[in-house]
């Protein structure tokens, strides 16, 4: 679904990623890991185009995509987060992820003033998947309490779950576990496992918590210093004597 060639990007004379090469086949959940300041977000900004290379492409469905704007890979289907929560705290958990479903509805103004039964239909549509996707994160009973009063651990969930409301292919997700406690981690990472294939396509994470990391992963790739130090399975990257030195070495 999605391959990176050689990407590149340099801020000046700070090369913050280089020549970096990956895929994320259809069905996998694919995980980026390093330490602070490897590079990972800086590729999931070059990847959504909120950054443009200074060298390489990213392909999508076999498409160069590497000059597309944010709204025009969102619109493709790939959906991404932030690594700081980035929902309307003001609007109940239900009305978030509604308002998520904004790439699906696109009745006409006139339509919507008018009330016209297609509208209706749709809206209707929306508000079902939305209390499908409360309950696939465990915030059914939660879809009326007020974003801003939701716990960290709630507010990870409901950010899933905004960016499953616009139905993406591939969900990017940056650091869906920060600030989790174990046990919130745990509950993530068997979310996350059911996702490709029923609600999404493919996963591409990039994650600090390596015990979910390693246990949602198909393949990991790993950055050092804005180059690929490795990649490979989940038991591979745990026995390369070169990533426990420069990543988990330093974590454990």
């Amino acid at each position: 679904m999605l391959e990176v060639k050689g990407l590149s990007k340099s801020f000046g004379g700070i090369h913050a990623v280089q020549d970096i090469n990956f895929t994320v086949p259809k069905g996998q959940i694919v995980s980026l890991i390093g330490p602070n300041g490897a590079g990972k977000t800086t590729c999931f900004n070059l990847i959504t185009g909120f950054y443009q290379p200074t060298r390489g492409q990213v392909f999508w469905d076999g498409a160069d995509v590497t000059a597309s704007k944010p709204y025009d890979m969102a619109q493709r289907g790939v959906i991404r987060t932030f690594q700081k929560t980035n929902v309307l705290r003001g609007l109940s958990a239900f009305e978030n992820i509604v308002h998520a479903h904004y790439l699906r509805d696109r009745t006409p103004l006139w339509r919507t003033f008018w009330r016209a039964p297609d509208s209706r239909r749709v809206q209707a549509e929306i508000q079902e998947s939305a209390r499908a996707i409360l309950d696939l994160v465990g915030l059914g009973k939660r879809q009326d309490v007020e974003a801003g009063s939701l716990s960290c651990g709630e507010l990870r969930l409901l950010e899933v779950g905004v960016a499953l409301g616009a139905k993406p292919r591939l969900l990017m997700l940056d650091e869906p576990a920060a600030g989790l406690n174990s046990r919130e981690a745990e509950g993530l990472g068997g979310l996350l496992r059911t996702l490709p294939g029923k609600w999404v396509e493919s996963l591409l994470l990039v994650e600090h918590n390596m015990h979910l990391v390693m246990q949602v992963s198909h393949h990991v790739v790993v950055m050092n210093f804005g180059k690929k130090l490795a990649a490979g399975t989940p038991a591979e990257i745990q026995a390369n004597e070169e990533v426990l030195e420069a990543y988990m070495g330093t974590a454990a």
